[in-house]
């Protein structure tokens, strides 16, 4: 039976696995270089010529975590790809790029914190010479990666991993009818995010700045199948050390529950845009039928998939579970190419 199964260390996906908090830094931010034009504009943008400083800010959704091949910066624990979309939209209007994304990143460490030893705020990468900003943030700070990855269940009816055999995750986060990571979104993380934007149009005055949301990582009601979306992370394989890959094992009810959480988190963004005078991109309710849920073939997020010892006494997840797969970056950047294009054009 495996009712009785104990999960230890199990990775946030927010976060690089196995990385700590000490790894090599850059001192400062590199010079930006412009990057070829790899295709034409479906515009020309008049405001931002091949050539003009763009800087990427935020999360692990803007570093493209899980993707290779890896930049290495601005260290090797951010887990930033050279496939992310900034580099594929620097790539695109050849642009000087600056990429700043960290896996992990919460709306501190873009502002004031030093996420890694010897690495700065990102929002020091900004200047007056800036042209244009793009970021996501404000995932980690309500965790909600850590959260799913704290949510992942043995049946479609439960019990949670990690969760001393409850039913859910909803169960034990909503209590006495309170939402426990709804109350945070509403309040830190929403000051958070308000603050990060604020922050980011001072230091970077002349530039276009564009927070893109995040995709659907769980689909709302519509395009969940009747049957739900489990897809089991164990089988009998699992006792060897081999596991499924692509799974979705999350419950019925947390797969409402957690879509209904990112919606939360979408509007307090949205929010906090209008408020900075920054543009907000949404692609939440755009990619409900791409989320891991979906068939293989329309998924913009990845499954997920666990690593581990064949004893079950250590399951981790792997690299960019619940993030966007190649797919879904070139989504992403088709987004925000269009946006920029209408913005600068």
């Amino acid at each position: 039976m495996l009712s009785a199964l104990s999960v230890v260390g199990l990775v946030v996906t927010g976060a690089a696995p196995g990385v700590g908090t000490a790894a090599s830094a850059a001192p400062m931010w590199p010079v930006p270089q412009p990057y070829p034009v790899t295709s034409d504009p479906a515009e020309p943008l008049a405001d931002l010529p091949p050539g003009s400083e763009y800087v990427a800010l935020g999360d692990s959704y803007s570093a493209g975590y899980g993707l290779r091949p890896l930049t290495g910066l601005p260290t090797t624990a951010c887990v930033q790809s050279a496939r992310d979309y900034p580099h594929r939209l620097a790539a695109r209007f050849g642009l000087a790029l600056t990429d700043v994304t960290c896996a992990g990143a919460t709306s501190t460490d873009v502002v004031s914190g030093h996420q890694f030893a010897g690495v700065p705020p990102q929002i020091e990468a900004l200047s007056a010479r800036t042209r244009l900003v793009t970021l996501t943030i404000g995932g980690n700070d309500a965790d909600l990666f850590g959260t799913a990855a704290s949510c992942l269940a043995l049946s479609a009816h439960g019990p949670v991993f990690s969760g001393r055999d409850a039913p859910s995750c909803a169960s034990s986060l909503v209590r006495d009818g309170v939402d426990q990571l709804g109350v945070t979104i509403q309040s830190r993380v929403a000051l958070g995010v308000a603050d990060t934007l604020a922050a980011v149009r001072r230091a970077a005055p002349n530039a276009v700045v564009v927070f893109l949301g995040y995709p659907a990582i769980f689909p709302d009601a519509e395009h969940t199948p009747a049957k739900g979306c489990f897809r089991s992370a164990l089988d009998l394989g699992s006792l060897t050390g081999s596991f499924p890959s692509d799974t979705f094992p999350f419950t019925d009810t947390d797969v409402a529950y957690l879509h209904d959480v990112q919606e939360q988190l979408n509007e307090v963004s949205r929010t906090a845009a209008d408020a900075a005078g920054v543009r907000f991109v949404d692609v939440l309710a755009d990619t409900a039928g791409h989320s891991a849920c979906a068939a293989r073939d329309d998924r913009y997020v990845a499954g997920v998939t666990l690593t581990g010892t064949g004893d079950l006494r250590r399951i981790d997840l792997e690299t960019g579970a619940l993030h966007p797969n190649g797919r879904g970056v070139a989504y992403l950047t088709d987004r925000l190419a269009s946006v920029i294009g209408a913005l600068a054009g």
